[in-house]
């Protein structure tokens, strides 16, 4: 018997010539299109090298967390972005992205299918996760300081620590060797971009080219014209905008060493502030720009200033006018951050030493500096301790205080800080001081692999 194709009805026939209609005038809606899922290019897979990376909703930091993926896990990759700088993976079932700086990828990813997201939905304005677009700084936030030469390893443990913010120091004198031969911490930012984390670049040490001609450079110290400064931070500025959501302008300016040993001087710090507030606001109208902060002394010049007269010297050569926070170093030395001066002149309160001034107590400077800003009439500023911490161990010299604290004292007392400066509601941003530095007095400070990491872990932020 031979076998013949059935007719086709003539309603089948009308179904074909419509939906060739259909596909030939694009009547297809975006949703139609979009339902299809993209073909998964056998075979691709990502496997995460950072110790925890974020997975977002989208090709970018723009978009919300949807999940976690950790060191050593392997992802099905099933598309990427345009320039493949971003993966679109599947983690547990469920479709994320992941930046490509993160993975090691295995198999064809050139023959990955580009896969178009719509654009991330515009945040509520929120406190204190929304300081992009702030222009004075009223909200508080969890900062940590990390070693820039560890980027890898300073990313994974911000990160872990669950930090919203994170500071390095960048000598502009590395940067800027010759006039106008400038380079960029371009790793540094994407690396901390594509974690999610914002960023205080506190940018200070002249090139010796910028540096008065009778200074002694055997120390670091300011330009001689503060414009030189403000040109390269005005073009960090301009380069980083939306990207380092902070600058802090330069570092305890009221001790010798960071002054090179010129005469100290809160009016010429100051026209180093006003010449670079105006060149970063130019710039990037939505940079947060925090004035540096003094060091915590009792000392007199020509070795240091004490730091509340030079903040009120700072004050009154315009600081008021040109700063959206205000910087401060609330140091504990061997003190808890409860412990006040008051206290020890009462007798309620003992420790070995360093206890005979206000500048020891962490409690001190903070109250004080912020007596200072309502004197000024800048109560509607907050204090961003871009350093505050504790040391511990064996101590080096000049640092004998750090024996008086225990390890696990150490965590006990920056919880204990976090906690106190939250409650005040009226600091910033509060950066520990430090996440990873390992050489000389600053590894006294360091909290990882001690107590104190899995204690700020654990805190709630």
């Amino acid at each position: 018997m031979t076998h013949r194709h059935a007719p086709t009805s003539r309603l089948a026939r009308g179904a074909v010539l419509f939906l060739a209609l259909v596909l030939a005038l694009g009547w297809l809606t975006p949703a139609a299109t979009a339902a299809a899922a993209p073909v998964q290019q056998d075979g691709v897979t990502a496997t995460v090298t950072g110790s925890v990376v974020n997975l977002r909703g989208g090709p970018s930091t723009a978009y919300g967390v949807v999940g976690r993926a950790t060191e050593g896990e392997k992802l099905a990759v099933t598309g990427k972005n345009g320039d493949a700088s971003w993966l679109q993976v599947t983690v547990k079932g469920k479709q994320g992205w992941i930046a490509g700086q993160f993975v090691k990828t295995a198999g064809a990813v050139a023959a990955l299918p580009v896969v178009q997201v719509a654009p991330p939905p515009k945040a509520a304005a929120k406190a204190p996760a929304a300081p992009r677009s702030t222009a004075v700084a009223g909200f508080f936030g969890y900062g940590i300081q990390v070693d820039p030469g560890d980027i890898g390893g300073s990313v994974a443990g911000a990160a872990d620590l669950g930090m919203q913010w994170v500071k390095w120091q960048l000598p502009w004198k590395d940067f800027e060797g010759a006039p106008g031969q400038r380079g960029w911490p371009d790793d540094l930012v994407n690396a901390f971009n594509g974690a999610g984390i914002n960023l205080l670049a506190s940018i200070v040490k002249a090139p010796a080219w910028a540096r008065p001609g009778n200074t002694d450079l055997g120390v670091e110290g300011p330009p001689a014209d503060p414009n030189t400064y403000a040109s390269y931070v005005g073009e960090f500025a301009a380069r980083y905008c939306g990207r380092v959501q902070a600058i802090e302008v330069w570092n305890e300016q009221n001790l010798h060493y960071e002054w090179g040993n010129e005469p100290l001087n809160a009016g010429r710090y100051m026209q180093l502030l006003k010449a670079a507030y105006v060149a970063i606001k130019r710039a990037c109208p939505s940079m947060i720009v925090v004035s540096g902060a003094p060091t915590p002394t009792g000392a007199l010049p020509p070795a240091a200033i004490r730091d509340t007269t030079y903040l009120e010297q700072m004050y009154k050569n315009g600081l008021k006018n040109y700063s959206d926070a205000i910087g401060v170093h609330p140091s504990g030395f061997g003190n808890p951050p409860d412990a006040r001066f008051q206290d020890w002149q009462a007798g309620n309160y003992s420790r070995p030493s360093h206890v005979s001034d206000p500048s020891f107590y962490f409690r001190n400077t903070m109250e004080q500096y912020r007596n200072i800003m309502v004197k000024y009439g800048d109560g509607g500023k907050r204090l961003w301790p871009t350093e505050f911490g504790w040391a511990t161990g064996t101590p080096w010299p000049g640092y004998e205080y750090a024996q008086y604290n225990s390890d696990q004292q150490q965590g006990e007392y920056i919880v204990r800080a976090y906690e106190i400066m939250r409650g005040w509601g009226w600091v910033g941003v509060a950066f520990l001081w430090n996440l990873n530095y390992n050489n000389g007095e600053l590894s006294q400070f360091r909290i990882k692999d001690r107590p104190a990491y899995g204690m700020i872990k654990g805190m709630p932020k």
